[in-house]
């Protein structure tokens, strides 16, 4: 069922066997999706490039904070790690990410190692997308 901001909610119409949602009332979908899918985590960053790709960068599982980079490609709904080349990032969870698509990158900023409050990082790394490759903007 979805729900509208203001309390007064329509039931979504069902097509094919799935709920479908009027626009004036959004709501949230499971993507079936597949290949080479990230593990559970949490603190990661997630930014959207050309409105199809969604790239996932670190987080962190309970005890350890990654250092991997993902993309979802939403039209086809597949997965696939990205093996970067230049200076990656550290592990870490809680940073920031933006995308400049003028740029064409993506830049990750912050954020901390598996000791939280202890390990804070102050470092801009950026993404280039056409060229898959990571640069370190500050140390």
């Amino acid at each position: 069922m979805c729900s509208a901001a203001a309390g007064d909610c329509a039931q979504p119409s069902v097509v094919a066997g799935r709920p479908e949602c009027p626009a004036q009332y959004p709501c949230w979908e499971a993507l079936e999706c597949s290949g080479e899918v990230p593990q559970s985590r949490s603190g990661h960053t997630c930014a959207l490039h050309q409105n199809r790709y969604l790239y996932i960068f670190g987080g962190f599982d309970g005890s350890n904070c990654f250092d991997d980079l993902y993309v979802l490609d939403l039209e086809s709904k597949l997965w696939r790690r990205i093996e970067a080349s230049g200076d990656r990032p550290s592990g870490r969870a809680s940073h920031s990410a933006v995308t400049d698509e003028l740029a064409g990158v993506m830049y990750i900023f912050g954020g901390s190692g598996s000791h939280f409050g202890y390990t804070n990082k102050h470092d801009l790394c950026e993404f280039c997308f056409e060229t898959e490759t990571w640069r370190l903007e500050t140390p």
